[in-house]
Parts: structure tokens; C-alpha cells; sequence
């Protein structure tokens, strides 16, 4: 992984909107996320609530590249793609998987 701080571009959309684009922290590959809402993330920024709520029309991919700067192509590197067996939730092994 890069050594730098992440540091993502937001780049102003029309109607209130934006993105943010930047290299993956891992991959060193650029990614840009979905337009959201600025007002959003700003408030996010400033710490007044968690992304979840302050941006809600983002994926958890888009949010996680926001926190982090790990793209899902880095989080697949770091951690694989394969979910089988756990919960999607709480992130634990099923009780399917004993």
C-alpha cells in the first residue's frame, strides 16, 4: 500500500452535486465515485453524523473509498470477493457455514 495520506478530488456537479475521484490506496488505480449530494458531505466532513446518513445515495463501495481511499477492486486484493458463508451484516460467520 502507498505510504501517502489518501487524498480524493471533489469535483463539483451541477444542481448541488458532486464526486470524488483519486487513486485506490491499495491498487494506485483511479476511482471515482457516484455524484452525491455536497451538502451531504459536507456534513459528513464536519462531522456531523456518519456517512451513512449524510450520504445515503452512495453504495458502501463509494462510502468505503470516501473513508479509507480502498477502491472495491483494493478491497478484493486486501481481503478477496469471496463472502460465502458469512454474514453480510455483521460481517461474522453464518450459521449456515458450521
Amino acid at each position: 500500500m502507498s505510504k501517502e495520506p489518501h487524498i480524493h478530488q471533489l469535483i463539483q456537479l451541477d444542481n448541488g452535486m458532486g464526486m470524488a475521484i483519486g487513486p485506490c490506496y491499495k491498487t494506485g488505480q483511479e476511482y471515482s465515485t457516484k455524484a452525491f449530494n455536497l451538502i451531504g458531505y459536507m456534513s459528513w466532513i464536519l462531522k456531523e453524523d456518519n456517512i451513512q446518513v449524510c450520504l445515503p445515495e452512495l453504495s458502501d463501495e463509494d462510502r468505503e473509498f470516501l473513508i479509507s481511499g480502498i477502491s472495491p477492486n483494493g478491497w478484493n486484493e486486501i481481503f478477496g470477493n469471496d463472502n460465502e458463508g458469512w454474514c453480510y451484516y455483521s460481517g461474522m460467520p453464518s450459521p449456515k457455514a458450521y
